[in-house]
């Protein structure tokens, strides 16, 4: 790899706070363990440098910019609990930017979340997977990508995802990110519908 996962590479405003009331909480938090099952989402030693890979986001209420994620090296945890969860206030995309609180800083890929939820409002739900075997495939499986030259974490790579998903029609899909190892982003439009589109990609995408 040329680089560290994990890593926060935004500007990054954290507050410490008592994890916020979501009444979703338990659809996120399952598909967050059904990940960590399957190994979409979790920690390996003998993969990316031994950190923690993957996280999960759901939108708090229809059109806001607010969102839970899940918090940063949470990779090895099974089971998360709510203050596990980090709540992002405010992003701005231009400037790098990023603010949230709770007891634990968000994921490295929280930007990328952020550029998703605000370029599509019908998006609900993101899960960010490493899945190499699809990954590796995505090109053949025509899984709209990012170029391999713009890496996870950045304004560029936020860019690069609103690209590919705001034009689309079904506010669902998959995005192949090529310049992280093995990340992947799935979307829908709540926990359910993203995880529809999950068990559809490893379907066929494994096959």
């Amino acid at each position: 790899m040329t680089e560290q996962e994990g890593v926060i590479k935004y500007q990054l405003v954290f507050s410490f706070a008592e994890p916020v009331e979501f009444e979703r909480f338990t659809a996120l938090n399952y598909w967050r363990c059904y990940l960590f099952r399957l190994g979409l989402i979790g920690q390996d030693a003998a993969r990316y440098d031994g950190l923690g890979y993957g996280n999960i986001s759901s939108r708090l209420g229809s059109g806001s910019s607010e969102f839970l994620i899940s918090a940063t090296q949470t990779g090895h945890l099974p089971l998360l609990c709510r203050e596990h969860y980090a709540h992002v206030i405010a992003f701005d995309l231009q400037r790098n930017w990023l603010q949230a609180n709770g007891l634990h800083p968000p994921s490295s890929e929280a930007l990328t979340h952020a550029s998703l939820y605000a370029c599509r409002k019908d998006v609900g739900c993101v899960m960010h997977i490493h899945c190499p075997r699809i990954w590796a495939r995505a090109e053949e499986l025509r899984i709209p990508s990012t170029p391999a030259s713009i890496p996870y974490g950045t304004p560029e790579m936020g860019r690069a995802v609103q690209t590919l998903v705001a034009e689309r029609v079904e506010p669902r899909g998959v995005v192949a990110m090529l310049g992280h190892q093995d990340g992947m982003l799935v979307y829908g439009t709540d926990e359910e519908d993203a995880g529809a589109v999950l068990t559809d990609l490893l379907q066929h995408g494994c096959g």
